[in-house]
């Protein structure tokens, strides 16, 4: 491990004098955005000229203690998400990101080379004053705020934000129209793997691959009101899965923000050929045991956030998710219809002792409850209720 994090500091170190000038500051949440929310890319653009390279470490660790119903209680310390960032700008046009979690898994991606911890490793050409171009691994540009927000702030995503293989290769192409509205073009590969890695059951066996597992994403952001205080973001996206299957992802996101509060509302409409997410597919439970990708399965999501200022030193943010899952066409012997349900509810406090808005301690709780329909337990699902209580710290250590 020593060596690992010498030769990570050397390359680091080398990276930085290669650069001729400039940085991207890194996504944050300061008082004038909801807690967790990332840096809108109009604003990314605006704020490069400064003078040097910029390397942190994004961490958050907790005391987690869970109360499941009807189960035992346990408790213990994890690193929850722990995350290395670097960013810059080479000449006046050119703007670079590499970001790796280190909490995540370090498989190897067959389809794109690269280790799955990997989040960021593109670059950005600002080909004009409206007009960039970013190749390379980036996350995927889906509307909504929960999808947006910086991980290591999100304490607890909702199931279907948490299900998405949000970081692929690929390119986008971003208009910024004027000051308050961007247009984003984006083609990404759909999965890294083969398609029997990365479906939970594996692909079915009367399903056909495709040559071409890509998806494709219109996004548009809007900036309304004098103060540009009301954000939409709203995007629409189409993967092909099999010759005769796909998955479309809509997303509509809403968010008001002053000073020392803000609230956004996201909602999420997905139809899934094959089961992308997983969620249906890993809650069902058939009785000869083995795993199954499920098909024509349908999700929908709403995801409410509210936080507030009481003093540059304390904040609290409450979030709720409501979610349902089905089936929207009937195959083999199983029905159209509402399979599960869940709730999820959050509370949290936090209190930052210094000026760095970046350092907070926090205590969290966190509901979530899953409700198995008839047709649900046809399928083998089941009912889950569970209580969460977190003490613990985020930290964004500013490195270079």
């Amino acid at each position: 491990m020593k060596r690992y994090t010498t030769i990570t500091l050397l390359l680091a170190t080398v990276f930085h004098c290669l650069v001729l000038s400039g940085r991207c500051p890194e996504e944050h949440a300061d008082a004038i955005m909801p807690a967790g929310d990332s840096l809108p890319a109009r604003q990314e653009k605006a704020l490069f000229p400064v003078d040097n390279v910029d390397m942190v470490f994004q961490m958050r660790g907790s005391l987690r203690a869970e109360f499941p119903r009807n189960g035992n209680v346990s408790a213990r310390f994890r690193m929850d998400d722990l995350r290395w960032n670097i960013e810059g700008q080479a000449g006046e046009k050119v703007y670079y990101r590499f970001r790796q979690a280190l909490t995540k898994g370090f498989t190897s991606l067959t389809l794109e080379n690269l280790v799955s911890s990997v989040n960021y490793a593109y670059v950005k050409w600002h080909a004009s004053p409206k007009a960039t171009l970013t190749f390379g691994k980036n996350v995927l540009a889906l509307g909504g705020h929960e999808f947006d927000a910086v991980p290591v702030y999100v304490i607890q995503f909702s199931d279907f934000g948490s299900s998405l293989s949000s970081y692929q290769m690929g390119v986008s192409a971003e208009w910024h129209m004027n000051g308050s509205h961007d247009l984003i073009f984006q083609l990404s590969n759909f999965r890294g793997v083969t398609d029997n890695e990365f479906y939970y059951g594996e692909l079915p066996g009367d399903t056909t691959p495709t040559d071409f597992p890509f998806i494709g994403t219109v996004n548009w952001n809007g900036d309304f009101l004098d103060d540009q205080s009301l954000k939409l973001r709203y995007s629409a996206s189409y993967g092909h899965q099999t010759q005769d299957k796909g998955v479309w992802i809509v997303e509509l996101g809403h968010s008001y923000r002053q000073k020392r509060w803000g609230a956004f509302l996201d909602l999420i409409w997905s139809r899934q050929g094959l089961d992308v997410s997983s969620i249906m597919s890993s809650s069902a439970v058939f009785s000869d045991g083995r795993q199954r990708t499920l098909q024509n399965t349908e999700y929908l999501t709403a995801v409410g956030y509210l936080h507030f200022f009481f003093s540059p030193s304390f904040s609290a943010f409450a979030k709720g998710a409501w979610e349902c899952a089905g089936i929207y066409e009937p195959y083999m012997d199983i029905d159209r219809g509402v399979y599960r349900t869940n709730w999820n509810a959050q509370c949290c406090l936090q209190y930052m002792p210094t000026k760095d808005s970046n350092f907070r301690l926090f205590a969290h709780y966190n509901y979530y409850g899953r409700h198995a329909t008839g047709k649900g337990l046809s399928l083998g699902m089941s009912s889950l209720t569970e209580h969460r209580i977190s003490l613990g710290i985020i930290y964004i250590m500013k490195v270079l």
